[in-house]
């Protein structure tokens, strides 16, 4: 047995700098690309909090992390009736130390607030969907109760009707995006046999962001 402290030796000054450099570790490996998951974690009248794990979309121009989903969704009313969210980054085997060592990374945006993509955004983002993405955004009816054989049979007419067509699907209304604005990134890198380190990054009241080592 051993035991051991992570170190995150060096640090950029701005968070989405270090976020880019792990994703850009994590894909390593993975020539076809890497699907990120994250996971939102929304305040609910019912249940109180509820989180799901829904996939990381990207950054914004404006460098902020942002999914998709649509508006008959829970996530979509949570976070309409109260922004507040929880995001959380989880990769695992990731290459270290030039690839000599593999270390989990966990990324969470702390004191985040959705902010909803404004609609002028939603074409561009609705032709980089697969088909798949943009069926299901026509005939599930997130969270509902279903017949397997029904929707087998809507789905598989829809998909008929639409390569019969030969035209692009049309983006339904309740397609829409949110991205995340966070008060702090929270960084943790940690090792097998070792204590985890993190670097935590503090926006400040002048726009700059703090960075710090915080104990695990």
């Amino acid at each position: 047995m051993t035991s051991a402290l992570a170190k995150i030796a060096e640090f950029p000054a701005n968070p989405v700098d270090m976020f880019k450099q792990i994703l850009q570790a994590a894909a390593k490996g993975h020539p076809d690309g890497l699907l990120v998951d994250m996971n939102l974690a929304t305040l609910d009248e019912e249940f109180g909090v509820l989180n799901r794990t829904v996939i990381y979309r990207g950054l914004t121009e404006d460098n902020f992390p942002f999914y998709i989903t649509h508006r008959y969704t829970r996530n979509f009313k949570n976070l309409q009736a109260n922004p507040k969210a929880g995001i959380c980054f989880y990769m695992t085997n990731v290459q270290d130390n030039e690839g000599k060592d593999l270390v989990t990374w966990q990324v969470r945006l702390i004191g985040a607030k959705a902010v909803e993509l404004p609609d002028c955004e939603m074409d561009a983002l609705w032709a980089k969907e697969e088909l798949v993405s943009q069926i299901r955004g026509h005939i599930c009816p997130c969270g509902e109760p279903i017949d397997y054989d029904v929707l087998k049979a809507k789905h598989d007419k829809f998909l008929e009707d639409h390569l019969a067509s030969g035209k692009d699907l049309e983006r339904p209304k309740s397609y829409t995006a949110f991205k995340f604005v966070p008060q702090r990134w929270d960084f943790l890198k940690v090792g097998r046999g070792e204590i985890a380190d993190r670097v935590q990054y503090r926006l400040q009241d002048n726009g700059k962001w703090e960075a710090m080592h915080v104990s695990t």
